[in-house]
């Protein structure tokens, strides 16, 4: 398989990218809900614009229910499961990705520990 050959995969780490973006951390002081959905929105503009595959996770902790798997246009929305942080599940999700197909991983988190972690894998 040749680079050009490979899957392009970003995986966002949803309420750590809405603490961190200006417009979406204003939206969630009136909004929880909107908030994710303007992600969504932005992240799936972003899947179609660059042809990536996109899967965003958000802890459950946040979302009555707990654990769910939803696809919303061209972005994977999962949410862990009940007492399973969202970097948890990310590291997961990495090694799961890679093996065994050739995919190349990109995680989009500025939680550094998580950075480093996932750089390992």
């Amino acid at each position: 398989m040749t680079e050009d050959t490979m899957e392009d995969w970003l995986v966002v780490d949803g309420y750590n990218m809405i603490g961190a973006w200006p417009e979406l951390r204003r939206l969630k002081a009136f909004d929880l809900s909107a908030a994710r959905d303007r992600l969504i929105d932005i992240l799936n503009e972003y899947a179609v614009y660059s042809g990536k595959r996109v899967v965003l996770v958000f802890d459950a902790h946040q979302v009555a229910g707990g654990m769910g798997r939803d696809t919303i246009d061209n972005v994977l929305v999962l949410f862990t499961e009940k007492g399973e942080p969202a970097d948890e599940c990310i590291e997961r999700l990495v090694g799961e990705l890679r093996q065994p197909h050739r995919r190349r991983l990109f995680v989009a988190t500025s939680d550094y520990a998580e950075q480093r972690i996932v750089f390992g894998r």
